[in-house]
């Protein structure tokens, strides 16, 4: 019998923007603890919702007939995950676990619609312990097992955190092989006319902003070494022949000397690959940037949020609106593209902060900004 069945609740074909946008990549969270758990001796089953449907996963449940179900969550599939939840414990599922930055904050509504456990860090060690303990004592005793949520005596029960998984290289790449990575590649090409896959160099971030949920990783900050980055990076290369890659960390430029370090890693190798990142305006710089063009960077996206140092300040980003007109013009500049987040609504925010967004927009001109509305999520300074 399979030990666990690992899914996630994201349905593309009821995502009305990202469907015009069409650009989905796999659940690498999952995929890494796949990996992991196969590595430990544990029989894993993986279903990926992306292209799917509730009734699918059903169908999977009735197959395959697993004790215990992990479904990762966050804000925009909570319900989808009481639904899996459910259907789950319909067909005869004994234990619902979930992860992700969502449940550990609305802890009693995921305790009461479905789900047993809550993983509330990293879930690697965690499912290593659990899953045999779950199958040896069910729900008994569970407050020796660190890094869990669960209800006891009416009420949600937190146990001490799980230390952190310091030394990432020790972990197996994500198991991709469980994947129809066709069905990303079709997507992709319909609508862009090329192939990418992702990857991800990091756990954890040091900065504060305050609408930002660091539930999972934390704000420390643990990076894999640059060998073992470009080591999957050429894997990809070769197995998947992708157009383009995204390096979907939430700052890629977080440590410099990793930074260069990766840069002498990449071209030592002839590893030049394009992809994208994510970086913040102040953590680049000419080195930076020019290590990153080098490397196949062609697109930057930064957090500039708002026009207003006022709103910047609220938000605790710790950047300038000079550091954003910089690294702009800087970026254009080495030859790769700027992309911008917007947020709007922010509490403070009043018209005359919002028209010096719009004036920076005009002035910066950068490639492409994607605008959002400010949402409050629970656990969150905001």
């Amino acid at each position: 019998m399979t030990d666990i069945l690992l899914c996630h609740a994201y349905f593309l074909k009821n995502d009305v923007i990202e469907r015009r946008v069409m650009k989905p990549y796999p659940p690498l969270g999952i995929l890494y603890l796949s990996a992991y758990l196969k590595r430990a001796g544990f029989d894993v089953e993986v279903f990926d919702a992306t292209f799917r449907d509730p009734q699918d996963f059903q169908e999977t449940v009735r197959r395959i007939r697993p004790r215990i179900v992990g479904i990762y969550a966050n804000v925009i599939t909570r319900d989808n995950v009481f639904r899996l939840a459910k259907i789950a414990k319909a067909n005869g599922v004994e234990f619902v676990v979930c992860g992700g930055p969502d449940a550990p904050e609305w802890a009693e509504l995921y305790l009461q619609s479905g789900i047993d456990i809550i993983g509330t860090n990293e879930g690697e060690r965690t499912l290593e312990e659990l899953i045999p303990w779950l199958h040896d004592r069910g729900m008994s005793g569970l407050e020796d097992v660190p890094g869990i949520l669960f209800m006891k005596n009416g009420r949600p029960w937190r146990t001490p955190p799980r230390p952190v998984i310091t030394d990432l290289d020790s972990l197996p790449w994500p198991d991709r092989d469980v994947l129809v990575m066709e069905d990303y590649f079709k997507a992709w090409k319909s609508r862009h006319g090329q192939r990418s896959v992702s990857l991800i160099t990091a756990r954890g971030c040091p900065f504060h902003c305050a609408l930002c949920s660091s539930e999972v990783f934390g704000h420390s900050h643990r990076q894999r070494s640059a060998q073992n980055v470009v080591d999957e990076m050429m894997m990809l290369q070769a197995k998947y022949k992708p157009d383009i890659m995204w390096i979907s960390d939430d700052v890629l430029t977080i440590n410099r000397k990793w930074s260069l370090q990766f840069f002498d890693e990449v071209k030592r190798r002839g590893a030049q690959h394009q992809f994208e990142c994510l970086s913040r305006v102040d953590l680049v710089d000419l080195d930076i940037l020019r290590g990153l063009k080098e490397s196949g960077c062609f697109r930057i996206w930064y957090g500039a949020e708002s026009g207003s140092q006022k709103v910047l300040d609220s938000m605790t980003k710790g950047t300038t609106v000079e550091q954003v007109r910089r690294a702009a013009r800087v970026t254009q500049e080495m030859g790769m593209q700027a992309w911008f987040f917007v947020l709007l609504g922010y509490p403070e925010e009043t018209t005359a902060d919002i028209r010096k967004t719009i004036d920076l927009l005009k002035e910066t001109k950068p490639d492409v900004f994607g605008t959002s509305v400010a949402f409050p999520m629970k656990g969150t300074a905001f």
